[in-house]
């Protein structure tokens, strides 16, 4: 038997165009706004280092107070550099020689503070036009955020103090001094000090030197670090270029699995489409394909495994039957050629008596299989305690039990438990059970049965602590036809007890299954599960 299988693979679909347009805009817009934060951060960042200033210092303050001034200028722009005195004078640290080289303990008190006092520096005119220098140290009050002038004085042109409280051991300040106040290191360059105490309770003064933000320097600055975003207009078009080619390549592979299981469909069945009419939202479309493609495989599975569980039941049947009929058959034929002896006519007539009860039996049981298995089989039910009748039939069952020299130990529920059920049929499934313990045991087994309703659920087990069932043939012992000592099958061999107690428990709405592996101390356990009857609704 050939058939064609018609495989649709699991295709992921946006909900609708719209929203994949969306995300890959959003997908768009992000690396654009990355793109945009990165080189402004670099723009940023070559701003920050190309003008630093004495707070850029101060975020080592942790080093600055151990006096690990090395890692501190490793990290510093090329252009920047320090030194430190002591409440002495002396030079604790200085990045370069050029540092020591002009700036001495005696220029420390002309410097303007970063956190403290700070000089502002004012030219004037005098009567005669003359022109003249005022300098205030001026600080800002901790409380009222007021400024106050801590000191003043003023300079002629030649740097000359005429009057003041502002350095009282000077009559002059040299041309570096004069700088130094308004801030001013060199060319292009500024100073300021700060004033600390280091972990050593020892006091520290840092002056600090770094490049001035003229306009000149500035607009140099950012000239550089705009040619970076003409750098950054061959990344936008890749990337603009890259995210047409994602979006087209996705929006055909989409669609492709759509047409080819379409066009593998119509093979058997017309089934055209015509691309330019294909809704913007497609999904539902391709989902209802979907389903219909895996309704059909499902059925063809099923249609197979079917096919292939009969061919393999009239296989069987065969075989199980071929034995007793060819018994039956040689027998036979000996006593029409009057070939068996008086003495051993009766042994030969019991042998072909027991083979047609085998053949009769098995054909009664394939009977009952098959007719439990059609769909108009309908269970003759009715209302019953279930803890009544499992106890009957083990009070029944209890004289063949012990006659076999077996033992039965039994925990049923007291109280009632109602259920819907078909007699007949739940006495075969308890017989078929037991009739397995039994017959594919030693002597001396112990059989356990139990029953309890739990909730909503009633869980029957029937277990022994026997001989067990091989891992091997464990996993089909509920298929039709599994025969011998270890498959646990009921009656003489047919192979079809396990089954038929399949079928009658799924005829009550239940399930069973041999647990892997068993509770202790059972070998073997079946475990079967109904649904319990708590409304009138619930009934089968």
């Amino acid at each position: 038997m050939t058939t064609k299988k018609i495989r649709f693979k699991k295709i992921k679909f946006q909900k609708s165009f719209a929203l994949t347009c969306a995300f890959h805009f959003l997908i768009y817009s992000t690396i654009l706004l990355f793109i945009y934060l990165a080189v402004n951060t670099f723009i940023q960042l070559r701003l920050s280092t190309a003008f630093p200033a004495m707070g850029d210092l101060l975020a080592y303050k942790s080093a600055l107070k151990e006096d690990d001034f090395s890692k501190i200028s490793l990290r510093l722009p090329k252009r920047c550099g320090f030194i430190v005195f002591d409440q002495d004078g002396r030079t604790v640290y200085a990045s370069d020689r050029e540092l020591s080289e002009n700036i001495h303990p005696n220029n420390i008190d002309v410097i303007s503070s970063y956190e403290g006092a700070y000089y502002s520096v004012y030219e004037k005119m005098d009567e005669n036009d003359g022109s003249y220098y005022y300098i205030s140290l001026t600080i800002q009050d901790e409380h009222t955020n007021m400024l106050r002038i801590l000191g003043s004085c003023t300079l002629d042109q030649n740097l000359n103090i005429l009057y003041g409280d502002l350095f009282p051991e000077r009559t002059f300040l040299t041309e570096t001094e004069f700088e130094m106040l308004q801030g001013i290191y060199s060319h292009n360059m500024n100073i300021e000090k700060y004033e600390y105490v280091n972990m050593e309770n020892e006091y520290r003064v840092l002056v600090f030197v770094s490049p001035q933000m003229t306009a000149a320097a500035y607009d140099k600055v950012m000239s550089r670090a705009n040619g970076l975003w003409l750098m950054a207009v061959p990344a936008i078009l890749g990337v603009i270029l890259l995210e047409t080619f994602l979006f087209a390549r996705r929006i055909r592979r989409w669609i492709r699995p759509v047409n080819q299981a379409i066009a593998h469909y119509a093979a058997d069945s017309v089934f055209d489409v015509d691309e330019k009419k294909v809704p913007r939202e497609f999904q539902p479309m391709a989902d209802n394909f979907s389903k219909l493609l895996k309704q059909l495989e499902k059925v063809q599975k099923e249609k197979e495994e079917i096919y292939r569980e009969r061919q393999r039941m009239i296989t069987d049947i065969s075989h199980d039957l071929k034995t007793p009929l060819t018994v039956i058959q040689g027998y036979s034929k000996a006593f029409m050629e009057n070939m068996i002896p008086e003495d051993k006519k009766e042994k030969y007539l019991t042998a072909i008596y027991n083979r047609s009860v085998l053949a009769a039996q098995l054909i009664d049981t394939l009977f009952e299989y098959m007719r439990m298995e059609h769909p108009s089989y309908h269970p003759d039910m009715e209302a019953m305690d279930l803890a009544r009748f499992i106890t009957q039939f083990l009070a029944e069952k209890y004289s063949e039990i012990e006659n076999n020299h077996f033992s039965l130990e039994a925990d049923i529920q007291e109280t009632p438990i109602p259920f819907h059920g078909d007699k007949k049929l739940l006495t075969r499934l308890m017989e078929n059970l037991l009739g397995n313990a039994l017959k594919y045991n030693p002597e001396g087994t112990t059989i356990f049965v139990s029953l309890h309703a739990c909730g909503r659920e009633i869980i029957l087990t029937v277990a022994d602590n026997g001989t067990g069932i091989p891992k091997e043939i464990a996993g089909q012992v509920f298929s039709p036809f599994i025969t011998g000592s270890a498959a646990r099958t009921s009656g003489d061999g047919t192979g079809l007890g396990l089954a038929i107690v399949r079928q009658i428990t799924e005829l009550h709405k239940g399930q069973i299954l041999l647990a892997q592996p068993p509770k202790k101390p059972y070998a073997t356990e079946f475990v079967l599960n109904f649904p319990g009857e708590t409304d009138p609704a619930d009934r089968l």
